[in-house]
């Protein structure tokens, strides 16, 4: 059972579209405010974890895997446009940086390919490997959900110590054109993976 936990953490925590976003939204802004945005991360796993536990891979089959990372690879962008275009304001109590809501988290989570490199091994392999079935099923998705609440948490706790490095917008600004250009070759790189090679 430990396996399950240091594999969820290995993948949860590694760099991607949630936690660059929680990185830099910790820069703009004090971490506890990015509370909200954490938990609809992990709602959304616990969702995942428990549909597919109790329902079983057929769920989530090849053909729908497409439409999937489409909608993610669409939001993916949407966010990536709206970091680079933020104002910037230094001040940790900014009202003009992007307030990452409960329903971003959710929904970003919900629509992200990677959630399922983490949910279907754990689910179609690790649950059955160690026995956990029935209730147990219910435990460990919102257990699951809970340590995925701590990935953009840790991520946004990180960039906060960070901006303190920073004292000229300038510097705030070009992060975030950076943070920008990485969501978007994330959503190509997942268009590519998820979308063309099916379809090609």
């Amino acid at each position: 059972m430990l396996g399950i936990i240091l594999f969820c953490v290995g993948v949860m925590y590694t760099p991607g579209p949630v936690n660059i976003l929680s990185l830099k939204n910790g820069m703009q802004q004090r971490f506890n405010a990015h509370i909200p945005f954490s938990l609809g991360v992990a709602a959304a796993l616990s969702i995942w974890f428990l549909l597919i536990g109790y329902t079983g891979s057929a769920v989530i089959n090849e053909n729908a895997m497409p439409f999937i990372a489409t909608a993610g690879v669409g939001f993916i962008l949407y966010l990536a446009c709206k970091i680079i275009s933020s104002n910037i304001d230094i001040s940790h109590n900014s009202s003009s940086a992007s307030n990452l809501t409960f329903r971003d988290g959710l929904l970003m989570q919900l629509l992200n390919p990677k959630t399922f490199v983490v949910v279907l091994p754990v689910t179609a392999v690790q649950f059955p490997a160690a026995g956990i079935g029935g209730s147990e099923i219910a435990v460990w998705s919102m257990g699951l959900g809970a340590l995925g609440f701590g990935a953009p948490f840790v991520y946004a706790f990180a960039g906060s110590r960070v901006s303190k490095y920073f004292e000229n917008p300038v510097y705030i600004k070009w992060l975030n054109y950076i943070m920008g250009a990485i969501l978007i070759i994330v959503a190509l790189e997942m268009a590519y993976d998820h979308i063309y090679l099916v379809f090609a």
